[in-house]
């Protein structure tokens, strides 16, 4: 089946590509607070449902992938380090490899060293040693077109989310667009160096 197929299907469908940060994340990750108080998880709560509503009037696949990063940098700021939202607005406008550059680093110290990688490359590569979390149905092998940055970040920002009490729906629907939004990014850009060829 391929992507643009799993879309039809709605986001719903893909509670599979939404996973628990793995075992062994690094001492930065650790140091949270614990849970947020009530009126700080109402208000990241409403943050993500802006982010989300934002990012849906875009048709195109990059624009929105773009979208739910430069609405994630503004959102939820007494729940996520000024690092991963800084990290999601620097890499909200810039290209796909360089996006991912952006968002490998932003991710370092949020998640395992084994989910990273030196140069962007293939999620796929990393995830023999950062496998998709245990606890949901996350699908093996990720999709081809799914870039290392966008996996350790999405991992990262749910990692945080979690630890601070607010990972709910809403969360969760970031993160199965995210993902999902940046594997079809990528697989339009193969489908564009194809056409080039041709």
């Amino acid at each position: 089946m391929s992507l643009y197929a799993l879309v039809l299907g709605g986001w719903m469908g893909l509670g599979w590509w939404v996973g628990a940060l793995p075992p062994g994340a690094s001492a930065e990750a650790a140091r949270g607070e614990g849970p947020a108080a009530p009126e700080v998880l109402a208000r990241c709560h409403s943050d993500m449902e802006r982010v989300l509503g934002d990012a849906a009037r875009f048709g195109s696949v990059q624009r929105r992938a773009q979208a739910l990063l430069a609405g994630l940098s503004t959102a939820c700021e007494e729940v996520l380090p000024a690092r991963l939202r800084e990290g999601a607005g620097e890499a909200a406008s810039a290209r796909r490899a360089e996006r991912s550059r952006r968002l490998l680093e932003a991710a370092r110290g949020f998640v395992p060293e084994a989910c990273l990688s030196s140069e962007p490359a293939r999620a796929r590569e990393v995830e023999a040693r950062c496998p998709p979390p245990e606890d949901t149905l996350f699908v093996r092998p990720l999709p081809d077109s799914l870039d290392t940055g966008s996996y350790a970040f999405a991992l990262a920002v749910r990692a945080r989310l979690r630890e601070r009490g607010a990972y709910d729906a809403r969360a969760q629907r970031w993160v199965a667009e995210f993902l999902l939004r940046s594997a079809l990014d990528g697989e339009a850009e193969a489908h564009r160096g194809t056409r080039r060829f041709d």
